[in-house]
């Protein structure tokens, strides 16, 4: 009897949650395994000074402004046309009708989209530690890059920690790119080559974009189980 409790919590349980954020799930774990990779990719690389390019430090730094860019106007940099949304009946992007309530928080007054006003906020912070060249130094280097793969790790998987809650939603999103940042700087100062650099900004990119593309999925997830039908919804 005891060995077949945990078959009935798979077949009861976790067998329909997959089925349901089987879309979420895949880009989450696509994106997960490829975080996996760009730590082994580190660990087996081979300095190569000078590796600390500016060429490369420009490219992390326009990332981060399309970043914001996008975080700030959601319409001029959209995967989706169903994120172009704004008027009446709607908070921060989202459908104001109260299942959107820990997608979006009360921000200089006014119902922002915590996901974009993280990574907004995060883009900035990194930018700043950029510009000013706050890479680690000596034995805090490999802190930083497993600080920062742990980081982004957590922002990938938001949607299924946050707890519903917006203030979590908005930290894992503000975190999650400053975790980029920790991982970019570590590999500089590990002195790993262009080659390295090159791979992890795609890398970047794409985590950018899965993070964005599980959101949408889990957006239209909310709206799949709502029974009231809206011209604001999710599909």
């Amino acid at each position: 009897m005891g060995a077949s409790l945990p078959a009935s919590c798979m077949r009861g349980f976790l067998v329909p949650y997959i089925r349901e954020h089987r879309d979420q799930l895949v880009y989450v774990l696509l994106a997960e395994l490829s975080l996996i990779i760009m730590s082994l990719v580190v660990l087996i690389a081979q300095p190569n000074y000078p590796a600390q390019t500016r060429l490369m430090r420009a490219v992390f730094a326009l990332v981060c402004a399309l970043g914001i860019i996008a975080g700030v106007s959601p319409a001029a940099i959209s995967f989706s046309g169903a994120e172009r949304r704004d008027g009446d009946g709607v908070s921060g992007h989202h459908p104001d009708c109260g299942r959107f309530n820990g997608h979006t928080v009360n921000l200089l007054g006014k119902r922002r989209c915590a996901g974009c006003t993280g990574l907004v906020i995060g883009a900035a912070a990194s930018l700043v530690g950029l510009a000013l060249e706050l890479g680690p130094r000596g034995p805090s280097i490999e802190t930083m890059f497993w600080g920062g793969v742990v980081l982004v790790g957590l922002g990938l998987a938001q949607h299924f920690i946050d707890l519903g809650n917006e203030w979590v939603h908005l930290s894992l999103n503000i975190w999650f790119v400053v975790g980029t940042w920790f991982m970019f700087e570590s590999i500089q100062a590990l002195g790993l080559g262009v080659d390295v650099q090159v791979y992890f900004l795609s890398m970047t990119v794409f985590w950018v974009w899965a993070r964005i593309r599980a959101s949408q999925w889990t957006h239209v997830g909310v709206c799949r189980g709502c029974t009231e039908r809206c011209e604001h919804i999710f599909e």
